[in-house]
């Protein structure tokens, strides 16, 4: 009667009370039970063993337990619930031991404690009075703060005060460094280890190249919060993939991580450059790599030639704040003479400023430079920009080759300062005026100076009814001008403009056209450009433009060849602008404005004929092209440019080669032919080959006739030893004058982390008060952390 009130849930309860036997009530809850060899050996499956006395539950498959050796073994997917000491553990296999009060989970097992340490392991054994867990297979430790510890040959792991013992453990950070001792303590709450023979093999992208190798090794370490010291340290960021050694190694007596200030600290070393100590510091330190900006020294840089002489310097970054900062980077040459350089930017609201600016005394004359940009908005819809530039001698930027430290200098031969101001009024209208003012530094007096003002451009987009199958656009610009002090210069241009967009014909002609009416107003005094009075006129421009594409499929690709037309009519009158004009080539052969003037129109009737063929290979890559294009008028027009003939009933022929042999040989060639072929105008040839090692590139230009009388050589040559040695040769030559403007000799040596080239550089040609230059460069880098550049004068008179 009473196996029958079971069938559904049988609840076995057993008291083992002994004289000699500390026995616990456990409670099955399962379906299936059967107790054999008079009550000692009770078996059950699929259930739970409740120990309500110590607060345990343990769930699994199947059930063994023997009272006379007080052992529960619990077999297939057991999970462990220990709300006494808060641990979870999962088991193929587990044995709990009433009398030691101890688990053994002899199999896969992973644990989870309250401090969220999860725990995979083998063989592992829970001792409860202990509050210990201990296994001698290896161990995998996890934090809630993502860093991994694996522990290779077992570990002890006291669960109160959250501390590890082992003897081989590899730390796994959440940067993906990785740390290994020999022998370790390790304090989880405290974030506190101990350790012997350590080794760290960072992430090899850590200091910024992917390429490294980065590892520091240690004979000890203690670490922190605050702090990690390793004791007789050797640091490097080279990889020695292939190499008997690394390029270059710190060792020191003590490395810091200082945790609190983000520096990596290191203290009494030698720096060994492919295993032979270079040189001793008793001190240095710099930015651990998750610092962005922080105050300190930056890569000093050495410089030195026959014209500025020998120099060193010593940046310093100064973190004012988190919007602004300033570096501090003073120049200082052997012969005494100082340059005091500083960049500071800061960041507001709604805009950004930059300022560069430096100051030099030498034999009692004063030199500096200001630069400052600042970039913002008002609001979302206006922009705004404004530049100052200025120098007290005309010559300091170059003599000093100021722009050579700043990124702030575009050019040391001309100052720009302007305020611009950009408005949007709506997605097809919009606004732009500025304010400019020029200093030509190679003229003298007051000739150097340009001003304009105002100067600005209007934009609008008109929409129009589809039906018109094309947009409208009306702009205007304008500009107030006065340079070479008296020269006076007003204009005003205002730009109606329709284009059509493109028709597409049965037989595959694809046409388009556009329609300008500009409105040229002028007033100008003294100007070589404009004529001395009030001017107003109105021009007009229709285009028609027409093409043709045909493709042919090959079995190594696809030819493409496109005739193209242009019918260009403009019958209003217009200025005589013949001695003005741009060169014309291919690029330009079909644009509105080919003439170069915005603000003229090309008088007359003219057809312009265009033909294009390409050459594809099977991966759709250009391997041959060739444009070429002319302008055919019904009759001259000496008013128009005479630059590529353009004023002519046929212009120059023009148009450009590619061809593309394989990766080692590449050409370009534009030309500018007269039109009966009598002579070449220009000529610009880009040859690239490469050989083996060997990579050389030719750019030759020549200008004659209209177009000038130039003809000039550039040579840029690699060769590629290995991957890490390197030779390049560079010089231009005016072969017109038979004159060498520069040669350029470099060695390189470069690894993942050691940079090191000889470079031997000799100037022909003089600019303002700087004359022909010969100097010898060095450079080695210690990457990440410096730069050594100087001449070789420096070290040989030493």
């Amino acid at each position: 009667m009473k196996n029958k009130l079971f069938i559904n849930f049988i609840t076995f309860v057993l008291i083992c009370l002994g004289s000699n036997l500390k026995a616990e009530t456990i409670f099955f809850d399962s379906k299936n039970i059967k107790i054999e060899e008079n009550g000692n050996m009770i078996f059950a499956t699929k259930g739970q063993a409740k120990i309500p006395s110590s607060n345990l539950v343990i769930e699994g498959d199947k059930f063994i337990y023997n009272k006379i050796d007080s052992e529960l073994l619990v077999l297939d997917d057991v999970k462990y619930f220990d709300d006494e000491n808060n641990i979870y553990i999962e088991s193929d296999k587990i044995i709990y031991n009433e009398i030691n009060n101890t688990i053994f989970s002899k199999s896969d097992t992973f644990i989870k404690s309250e401090a969220d340490y999860e725990i995979n392991s083998n063989d592992v054994l829970y001792d409860r009075n202990l509050n210990k867990i201990l296994s001698n297979e290896y161990t995998n430790v996890s934090d809630k703060n993502l860093n991994s510890f694996i522990f290779k040959r077992g570990l002890i792991f006291e669960l109160v005060p959250e501390i590890i013992f082992s003897n081989e453990v590899i730390v796994t950070d959440k940067n993906l460094n990785k740390y290994f001792f020999k022998e370790s303590k390790i304090n989880l709450k405290s974030n506190e280890i101990i350790g012997k023979e350590v080794l760290v093999e960072f992430e090899d992208s850590f200091f910024g190249n992917s390429e490294n190798d980065p590892i520091l090794k240690g004979k000890s370490v203690t670490s922190g919060n605050e702090s990690t010291k390793i004791y007789k340290t050797a640091f490097s960021t080279c990889n020695n993939e292939n190499k008997n050694c690394r390029g270059w190694e710190l060792q020191s007596k003590l490395f810091t991580h200082n945790k609190v200030k983000k520096l990596f600290e290191y203290e009494k070393s030698w720096l060994k450059v492919f295993d032979k100590k270079i040189f001793y510091m008793p001190y240095f330190n710099h930015p651990d790599p998750s610092v962005k900006r922080k105050s300190g020294f930056l890569n000093p840089f050495y410089k030195g030639s026959n014209n500025l002489g020998s120099s060193i310097t010593i940046p310093y970054f100064f973190n004012l704040s988190n919007s602004k900062d300033l570096t501090f980077k003073p120049r200082i040459y052997m012969d005494n003479d100082v340059i005091i350089h500083t960049e500071y930017r800061e960041a507001f609201k709604s805009s950004d400023l930059k300022t560069d600016f430096s100051l030099n005394r030498s034999n009692n004359n004063t030199s500096s430079h200001f630069f400052a940009d600042l970039n913002g908005k008002f609001d979302d819809k206006t922009n705004y920009e404004l530049k100052v530039q200025n120098v007290t001698n005309d010559n300091y930027l170059k003599i000093h080759d100021i722009k050579s430290y700043t990124s702030i200098i575009d050019s040391d031969s001309l100052l720009a300062s302007q305020f611009r101001i950009n408005k949007e009024f709506d997605k097809n209208t919009n606004i732009t005026s500025t304010v400019r003012l020029y200093e030509d530094l190679s003229k003298e007096d007051s000739d150097k100076y340009q001003y304009i003002f105002p100067d600005f451009n209007f934009k609008k987009n008109i929409d129009l009814d589809e039906n018109y199958n094309g947009q409208f656009k009306f702009l205007s610009s304008g500009f107030q001008k006065v340079y070479n002090t008296n020269i006076h210069e007003t204009q005003i241009n205002n730009d109606f403009n329709f284009e059509s967009y493109d028709f597409f014909s049965l037989n595959g002609l694809v046409t388009d056209y556009s329609f300008l009416l500009k409105n040229f107003n002028t007033y100008s005094k003294n100007s070589t450009v404009y004529e001395s009075k009030n001017d107003h006129e109105i021009f007009g421009t229709f285009l028609l433009k027409t093409e043709f594409p045909l493709k042919k499929k090959i079995t190594k690709g696809n030819n493409f060849l496109k005739p193209v037309a242009q019918l260009r009519f403009s019958p209003t009158n217009g200025k005589n602008i013949s001695s003005t004009g741009s060169k014309m080539d291919y690029s330009n052969i079909f644009s509105p404005n080919r003439i170069g003037r915005s603000d003229m129109v090309e008088k007359g009737k003219s057809i312009t004929l265009g033909l294009e063929f390409e050459k594809q290979n099977l991966s759709n890559e250009k391997i041959l092209g060739l444009n070429i294009g002319n302008i055919f008028k019904d009759k001259k027009n000496e008013a128009l440019p005479n630059v590529s003939k353009l004023d002519q009933t046929r212009s120059d022929i023009v148009g450009d080669i590619f061809y593309k042999f394989d990766d080692k040989f590449e050409l370009n060639y534009n030309f500018s032919y007269d039109r009966d072929l009598d002579f070449s105008n220009y000529d610009a040839i880009t040859a690239k080959f490469g050989v083996n090692k060997v990579v050389t590139t030719f750019d030759y230009i020549t200008e004659n006739h209209e177009l000038g009388n130039s003809e000039i050589l550039n040579n840029d040559t690699q060769i590629e030893f290995n991957k890490e040695h390197s030779l390049k040769f560079g010089t231009t030559k005016d072969l017109k004058d038979d004159f060498t403007q520069f040669y350029k000799l470099a060695y390189k040596y470069e690894t993942d982390c050691l940079s090191a080239s000889f470079e031997y550089e000799k100037k022909f040609f003089r600019d303002g008060s700087l004359v022909p230059d010969e100097s010898l460069f060095f450079l080695i880098r210690f990457i990440p952390f410096a730069d050594i550049r100087g001449s070789a004068n420096t070290i040989f008179d030493n």
